[in-house]
């Protein structure tokens, strides 16, 4: 993918590069990067792990989820609390998951809600990611308000069609450490 100057044209392109991607391409995305997370040292070491369940047109992350529980990890998942917001919520297993929000996959709402201090890795979605960390989400917030109560460090899920040169970048924007795509783990620039 080249770089963009603005969010709106690297949007546009990220999203016309997810259209079509079959179910099989998604779960074929999802494996390669659990693969590349499992022989990691950053997640081997993290007991408490947050992810997402990844929608039509993100890489499946149900491999990922399952990696976790079967390591004996806690793993985190977001529940949409309102516009913007979300909070950390811990599953014991995939079946517990309900559709929320955007009809995405998330913990039941009678799951309590976990400190997000409580978390050694996070794991984030994004449409595009650039090499210096910067991660363009899909334009709703609730990741970067997110992270800014959460100080664990964070990886992008990142397709490798989908890793920019450059991405633009304001100023409440957290970069990421590392970008986990279904080949490598990219370690970002000034990291």
């Amino acid at each position: 993918m080249q770089g963009f100057s603005d969010k709106a044209s690297a949007r546009a392109a990220a999203r016309q590069l997810r259209t079509g991607w079959t179910d099989g391409q998604r779960r074929t995305l999802g494996i390669g990067m659990a693969g590349q997370l499992t022989g990691w040292p950053l997640w081997q070491q993290a007991r408490a792990v947050f992810a997402f369940c990844g929608g039509a047109r993100e890489p499946d992350t149900g491999p990922i989820l399952e990696a976790a529980l079967a390591a004996g990890k806690a793993l985190y998942l977001p529940r949409v609390t309102g516009p913007g917001q979300m909070e950390a919520v811990r599953v014991d297993k995939v079946e517990q998951l309900v559709p929320g929000a955007y009809g995405i996959l998330e913990p039941p709402v009678g799951f309590p809600a976990a400190d997000p201090e409580s978390i050694d890795l996070i794991l984030l979605p994004c449409l595009a990611a650039a090499a210096d960390g910067t991660r363009l989400g899909w334009g709703g917030g609730y990741y970067d308000r997110f992270l800014a109560r959460c100080a664990a460090p964070a990886a992008v899920l990142c397709p490798e069609a989908l890793v920019a040169p450059f991405l633009p970048a304001e100023h409440h924007d957290r970069p990421a450490g590392w970008i986990v795509t279904e080949r490598r783990i990219l370690v970002c620039v000034g990291i």
